[in-house]
């Protein structure tokens, strides 16, 4: 599957080092990516697969504390954003990923920490501009 409105794949080096700490900023990078997904129309975040071979590396293996740890973070970092952890899954070369669920925000903006929003236009996730920002909240019914 390719990359769109309601896909993303993230390499497992973004998101953790080969001692399994967990990356600061591809956490924010995946944060964004969440945000954008829950603003539109929900999506995936498949984690371990690299972009250029569409597949994750044939040694790969990834822990349920590296999974569990990745969602945990992002919900620290996201606001209005509803997040479900699939399982680790084993590509048919052998090498591990998993998928990070993203549920539509349905009367609220979902933000960033930081209280930045975004939205997912085509495979890109783009910052919102205040035009988008007047149509988001009018869809959601989130004026009061």
């Amino acid at each position: 599957m390719e990359e769109g409105v309601s896909i993303d794949y993230k390499s497992l080096k973004k998101v953790a080092d080969t001692s399994g700490r967990l990356k600061s900023e591809g956490l924010r990078d995946l944060a964004v990516t969440s945000v954008a997904f829950a603003n539109v129309h929900g999506g995936k975040i498949i984690i371990g697969i690299e972009d250029r071979d569409k597949q994750p590396p044939l040694d790969q293996s990834i822990s349920n504390k590296i999974a569990n740890d990745t969602v945990t973070r992002l919900k620290s970092l996201c606001f209005n954003v509803g997040f479900d952890l699939g399982d680790i899954e084993s590509h048919d070369n052998g090498g591990q990923f998993f998928t990070i669920i993203i549920y539509p925000t349905l009367k609220s903006v979902a933000t960033t920490a930081d209280g930045k929003i975004y939205i997912r236009i085509g495979d890109q996730c783009q910052p919102a501009r205040s035009e988008d920002i007047v149509r988001l909240a009018s869809e959601k019914d989130a004026f009061q």
